[in-house]
């Protein structure tokens, strides 16, 4: 009789295939995944390196570090003696930096012949103009990022209003808060042909005519505050009569300006002609001046006020040919009446006495040669019909 076999064993070798099958499944499925999470981590060498993760910087500059160069960085010794291995750390992110002064940010000029300042207000000398597009690199800022401080690319350090610059996207929290100077005291010409001088009297040399409504820069002032020693918007330095500038509103702020010490008495050399006998009157139209000599001998000189660019006075050596105490003047924009102790030269040209303004030293007039009222009575009485008249430069 057979015996019937049990049928346990049957599926044995089965089970164990769909078991080896999953184990093998498994191990490739590793395999897969273990370079690609690898490949998260940068590597110093051979060795993983766990990324520093912070938190991503919104400012758009870029940071230059300035007191820790990029170096390539060498690993420590190993206790191996065959260890030689060497690695450089080249990050693969940008880095997030704390606030500081080394970043670097340039902005764009939005505007035409923008003004470029010596400090954060429309009151401070301008030092430059920028034009449109010009790249300006930030220095620092106010603390509400109304003005900045800037460097332009040829090298001038200066301020300019944010409203004049491309700000999109840009963030100042990066840059140093700079402490202004000190505010300027700014007045303006309200005379015609105003003379800036070397010095603080008229007998000092002319340095140039300042124009109406012309601001300039107080720097300093004479001890009893009539004259101003001042700087132009072209750079140029010199003394002004204080009667000549508007002071409204700013009258005290000028006292903090120190007193200057002028510069000594300038000694002027006239021009004398040779082989004259008798009186003579000599007349400097860069000096503004008049000198009234007895041969080589000057025995007065006087501030004059010549004619304006518009209505030059004549050059040349004329003799005076009438005298008149009191004498009408007119001509198409005025009516002078009674004018003092004139004295005709050359047609309707003449030396006379001025009673409607103390300019002198500047000129002011349309052609004649006007004293004050008190020296061209002294002339008058001292000169005669046919003195002769020296009216040169």
């Amino acid at each position: 009789m057979n015996k019937i076999q049990s049928p346990q064993n049957k599926n044995k070798w089965p089970n164990r295939w769909i078991l080896i099958i999953l184990v093998v499944l498994l191990l490739i499925t590793i395999a897969r995944i273990t370079p690609a999470l690898s490949s998260y981590a940068p590597t110093l060498g051979s060795l993983p390196v766990t990324p520093n993760i912070t938190q991503a910087a919104t400012a758009t500059a870029t940071r230059i570090s300035t007191s820790t160069p990029i170096v390539a960085r060498t690993a420590a010794p190993s206790s191996t003696p065959n260890a030689t291995a060497t690695a450089t750390r080249t990050p693969t992110a940008a880095q997030t930096a704390t606030p500081s002064s080394a970043f670097i940010t340039t902005l764009k000029v939005m505007g035409n012949s923008v003004n470029l300042r010596a400090g954060p207000d429309i009151n401070f000398t301008v030092v430059r103009k920028l034009i449109r597009d010009e790249l300006l690199l930030v220095l620092g800022r106010l603390s509400d990022n109304s003005w900045l401080f800037v460097k332009t690319s040829d090298g001038q350090d200066g301020w300019i209003s944010a409203t004049w610059v491309d700000l999109a996207g840009i963030n100042f929290d990066y840059h140093a808060i700079i402490t202004p100077p000190s505010p300027e005291t700014t007045v303006k010409v309200t005379g015609g042909s105003v003379n800036l001088r070397t010095g603080p009297a008229a007998s000092y040399s002319k340095i140039r005519l300042l124009a109406y409504d012309e601001l300039l820069v107080v720097k300093g002032r004479s001890g009893d505050d009539t004259w101003l020693f001042v700087k132009t918007s072209d750079g140029q330095e010199g003394w002004i009569q204080t009667k000549w500038v508007d002071l409204a509103g700013i009258y005290m702020d000028y006292y903090s300006d120190p007193v200057i010490t002028p510069p000594p008495t300038e000694t002027s050399t006239p021009v004398v002609l040779a082989g004259i006998d008798g009186r003579w009157i000599n007349v400097d139209l860069s000096e503004q001046k008049l000198y009234a000599y007895e041969g080589t001998d000057m025995v007065a000189s006087f501030l004059v006020s010549t004619g304006i660019s518009l209505y030059p006075t004549e050059l040349g050596q004329y003799n005076i040919y009438v005298k008149m105490r009191y004498s009408d003047m007119h001509g198409i924009d005025y009516f002078l009446p009674n004018v003092p102790y004139t004295m005709y030269y050359s047609g309707d040209f003449s030396i006379h006495g001025t009673y409607w303004h103390h300019n002198f030293g500047t000129p002011m007039s349309h052609g004649c040669i006007n004293m004050d009222t008190s020296d061209a009575e002294w002339l008058y009485n001292w000169a005669s019909v046919g003195t002769l008249v020296l009216i040169h430069r």
